[in-house]
């Protein structure tokens, strides 16, 4: 690590702060209500900041920063289970050793920030480790960015440089890339971008939903095919569509995407922004085994820094893709750890704790579809990404039911349209005990929305 300032009375401060932060989480493992006398704060609070940013919020949540592994603490008194994870940042839980430590290291450090001009070893260690992990690829290199548009910006950019004019980009419909000026046109949610101009050539393209195999790839392609012109320089894909529904497709439709593609010259370019660590690999590419196909690959969230891994043929000449910030020095630490810890750990593979979390919310959630005479159905995503339908997926009934979990006990949100799903964001720390909470709120909160 960047040492920083260090000596052994830091190092024991340092050591005995760690040790009274993580004991002080500690008090907050399980649910509680809310104290009726503190939800006017928050009330206040949010409604001071809604003037401010010019909008409210879909929820009264604000959180005091106490909790620990999958539960928070809010100012209304409530202790409440994270299932979404800030969309999808807080993959290890709350108050992770992880975190903690990271945190206090970077507090011996002379700034907060490290950057693309003033260097620490930090970020060097992070880019080695990110691209020896996809060592079966021909990703060779690394570029820090500010989020995980700012990510698939540069993706964006690089491709462009690389392909000689061609400027127009495939995507596929229900995909989501980010808020950028730039991704809001690969997004195919229209509502994300009322009022915006169309600035990117982008042609989204339909994945077939025939329960034949062959039958699926043969329609995808004809849709490829229609879409296609010279002008395209490369295809972006999910592998777990997020904000589209978690739609994950068979690894033989991917393959034969990509195989495609590659027949047409087309760069590949797979978002990881969400997916990263949750699939039950550290990348999707690596569980659907399509190592051989990204030309580029873009993450983020779950490792605390965003980033674009990109093929040696992809990068760029200088002056192309720059900024002052690669991120602050406790998430690049915090990301160094949250590698190693997810490589060396039982996490992944057949086995693996991510394997063993799904199975048995698969598991309760089938059973609980069987008894709900129809209320709950349609399950979907991979590994720690699981959504789910209730009724017929229409958006009110979806936002009042994620409304009323809120109230029982479970932060979660929405994906997809028509129909909308409920979606779970996972943590790893969840236990058995945990997982039989979470379904007696569900229980519960069918029942009361229901009116029973």
């Amino acid at each position: 690590m960047s040492l920083g300032v260090s000596n052994p009375k830091i190092d024991d401060q340092i050591n005995h702060l760690f040790s009274e932060i993580l004991v002080a989480q500690h008090e907050f493992m399980k649910t509680r209500g809310p104290d009726p006398e503190k939800s006017k704060f928050v009330s206040e609070k949010l409604a001071e900041y809604e003037k401010i940013r010019g909008r409210g919020f879909f929820y009264p949540l604000l959180a005091t920063g106490r909790g620990h592994g999958p539960f928070t603490e809010l100012f209304d008194g409530s202790v409440k289970f994270d299932l979404i994870n800030s969309i999808g940042v807080n993959l290890l839980g709350h108050s992770h050793p992880i975190f903690i430590k990271s945190c206090l290291e970077a507090a011996t450090m002379d700034t907060l920030m490290t950057g693309n001009l003033h260097l620490y070893e930090d970020p060097i260690e992070l880019s080695k480790s990110i691209v020896s992990h996809v060592s079966k690829s021909r990703l060779k290199h690394f570029w820090f960015a500010g989020s995980g548009s700012f990510a698939n910006d540069n993706a964006i950019k690089m491709i462009w440089q690389k392909s000689e004019g061609r400027t127009r980009i495939l995507a596929a419909q229900k995909c989501f890339a980010g808020r950028s000026i730039a991704t809001q046109d690969i997004t195919h949610n229209l509502d994300y971008k009322k009022g915006m101009p169309t600035l990117l050539e982008v042609d989204h393209f339909p994945i077939s939903e025939s329960e034949n195999l062959k039958d699926q790839i043969s329609e995808t392609i004809s849709n490829l095919e229609a879409t296609y012109s010279d002008q395209h320089c490369a295809i972006t894909m999910e592998l777990v569509q997020g904000e589209g529904g978690f739609n994950v497709y068979p690894r033989d439709l991917y393959k034969a995407v990509f195989d495609w593609a590659k027949g047409k010259k087309l760069f590949i370019w797979i978002d990881e922004i969400q997916s990263f660590g949750r699939t039950g690999e550290l990348f999707a590419f690596q569980k659907l085994e399509l190592d051989e196909y990204p030309d580029v690959v873009t993450v983020g969230k779950a490792l605390q820094s965003c980033g674009t891994l990109f093929s040696s043929e992809l990068n760029p000449k200088p002056g192309l893709i720059a900024g002052t910030f690669q991120g602050s020095l406790s998430s690049i630490k915090a990301g160094r750890k949250i590698l190693k810890y997810l490589s060396m750990g039982n996490f992944f593979g057949a086995g693996g704790r991510v394997e063993e979390i799904r199975n048995k919310f698969e598991d309760k959630m089938n059973k609980l579809i069987k008894t709900s005479d129809g209320f709950f159905s349609s399950t979907s995503g991979i590994g720690l990404m699981f959504a789910f339908q209730i009724k017929d997926g229409n958006k009110d009934d979806t936002a009042k039911f994620i409304k009323k979990l809120f109230e029982n006990g479970i932060i979660c949100f929405s994906c997809g349209k028509n129909p909308y799903k409920i979606r779970f964001l996972l943590p790893l720390c969840l236990n058995e005990e945990h997982i039989d909470e979470i379904f007696q709120i569900l229980n519960k909160t069918a029942s009361e929305f229901n009116g029973n």
